[in-house]
């Protein structure tokens, strides 16, 4: 299972964000954090079901979780 990095529009409420958390849990996931400054979560996925949960209208981007760079 791999960890993705999960941001959700300006306008997604706290309650749709708890929304897809429990279905992220319900789907076998779990949530790894939450991100407190910016409306984002980290969370642990089964491949098969990333495709529906990226296409979901409240999130604006879900990346894999890797090393981010600013220099080459």
């Amino acid at each position: 299972m791999k960890t993705y990095m999960v941001m959700f529009t300006e306008s997604t409420t706290k309650e749709q964000m708890e929304n897809y958390k429990h279905r992220v849990q319900e789907s076998g996931g779990s949530i790894k954090y939450e991100y407190d400054i910016i409306k984002g979560m980290a969370v642990n996925m089964p491949d098969d079901y990333v495709q529906s949960f990226a296409s979901d209208p409240i999130v604006s981007t879900m990346e894999a979780d890797g090393i981010a760079t600013t220099q080459n």
